[in-house]
């Protein structure tokens, strides 16, 4: 049996101030599936094609399919990337017109019809391990794949999810079967080099308008702090990797998980910094300055509101009070703070948009990053969106509006030019403001990157 797993080409919209910078992370959730079915199928032949990180050409994804010539591919599909997934699966059937192609990831569980109409033999809903491996070893036996849990075929037979896993119980992502070397983080997602990636979690309990949960559901999952500590340490060890940068959703959900991995760190003393992300809510002064002494030196807040109105309507369930407080704990304790924040929300107009400068300002996070609303299918925001008429796309278009950075809602009085525009004054005025450039002179580092990334800007700007 050979098993592909494919991540389909990405490309940054135009209005992504840092799409040039060459941002690449490994794909963790195909790795995951990948390491999962090594360990249930040690006989299987494996690999992964991840066409953002190694920069395939159409022709050269082709010959790649054609010369390992698999028997099931997996590929993931992104609502915004839904044509290069379909793209994909189409070269698949072409060069290897007898593999079974499966689609996985958001798009595949919001919209499986979609995906088995473009092309796909069967939708995986959901997470992908056991679903994924089972279909996997019925293909190799040579029974059906109908009647499996967690699989939309074309029969449109109702289907029920597997049980969600046990963190604990997954192998580390298969990560040799890439080459680590290829990827970049985030310009101002680090402080040393080389950086490895982690998810140890899954499932998030709170419901922002915008968010959507279709594949990991609203039960938090975690891994233990031992076992974060473990492939931690694995990471350094066997990638020299000097920073570990958390891509949980929500690393703190768990205070008490967060406190014990801490006290493990500063007692085992590895040589590594850290980033996550989390909610300001989910933060207090102790447990920052134990996460700073445990080598945390950067935090992602997912702010997104600015305003208590807009925070509101998005269902964030805490206000920009809440959001000055952790922030200024954070920045006590030495920590670095990035604010992330959401434009073009329903309910919001120019007004509101131009008040909510002053209030990122007074929230004050070192660096901010502006996204764009994204109706995403299944979320309580394309609901909404659809209702009110506010869709300033088709559907169609919606398939292939890559990432945040452009505005896909109507704002009363405001072109998508002008929200554009907004978005580029707003960068300005934020990081031309007395306290931020402050910053940039105290600190060599934070000099240097920005003096880097203002390239890229100018170039976008």
């Amino acid at each position: 049996m050979k098993i592909l797993l494919i991540n389909p080409p990405h490309a940054f919209s135009p209005e992504n101030p840092m799409g040039g910078a060459g941002l690449a992370m490994p794909p963790l959730g195909l790795l995951s599936i990948a390491a999962f079915v090594r360990r249930e199928m040690p006989g299987a032949g494996l690999r992964v094609l991840d066409l953002p990180g190694a920069g395939l050409t159409p022709e050269a994804f082709e010959r790649e399919v054609r010369a390992f010539a698999p028997d099931l591919a997996g590929i993931s599909v992104y609502t915004g990337t839904f044509s290069a997934s379909a793209s994909a699966a189409a070269a698949v059937k072409k060069a290897c017109p007898g593999c079974f192609v499966a689609a996985g990831g958001h798009h595949a569980t919001a919209r499986p019809d979609q995906c088995l109409a473009a092309g796909f033999d069967a939708a995986v809903i959901g997470e992908g391990e056991i679903t994924f491996c089972e279909l996997a070893k019925r293909l190799a036996s040579g029974a059906a794949p109908s009647g499996l849990a967690g699989l939309a075929l074309k029969s449109g037979v109702p289907i029920s999810r597997p049980e969600p896993l046990d963190m604990d119980a997954l192998p580390m992502p298969a990560r040799d079967l890439l080459d680590m070397k290829a990827y970049r983080p985030a310009l101002f997602g680090y402080t040393r080099l080389p950086v490895m990636s982690m998810v140890t979690s899954r499932g998030c309990p709170f419901s922002c308008g915008f968010c959507s949960k279709e594949v990991f559901g609203s039960q938090y999952r975690a891994q233990s702090p031992e076992r974060v500590l473990e492939e931690m340490r694995f990471l350094a060890e066997r990638y020299g990797a000097r920073e570990i940068s958390f891509q949980d959703d929500t690393f703190t959900a768990n205070l008490g998980r967060v406190e014990k991995l801490c006290r493990l760190l500063e007692r085992n003393r590895l040589d590594l910094t850290w980033s996550c992300m989390t909610r300001v809510d989910l933060v207090d002064a102790q447990l920052l300055g134990l996460m700073r002494r445990a080598g945390c030196v950067s935090i992602a807040f997912g702010i997104d509101g600015p305003s208590a109105e807009a925070c509101g309507a998005m269902n964030k369930g805490f206000d920009p009070t809440r959001a000055r407080a952790a922030v200024a704990a954070a920045r006590a304790a030495g920590i670095e703070t990035r604010g992330y924040y959401i434009l073009g929300y329903p309910g919001e107009t120019r007004a509101s948009l131009e008040a909510a400068l002053k209030g990122m300002a007074e929230i004050d996070t070192d660096y901010v990053f502006f996204a764009f609303a994204h109706p995403f299918f299944g979320t309580r925001l394309y609901a909404e969106a659809r209702a009110k008429n506010l869709l300033a796309v088709s559907e169609e278009e919606l398939l292939d509006s890559h990432d945040n950075a452009a505005p896909l809602l109507e704002v009363p009085g405001m072109t998508r030019a002008e929200l554009v525009k907004f978005a580029k004054r707003a960068y300005l005025r934020y990081y031309l403001r007395p306290a931020s450039l402050l910053r940039l002179l105290r600190s060599p580092r934070a000099l240097l990157l920005s003096l880097r990334a203002a390239f890229y800007f100018l170039k976008w700007y």
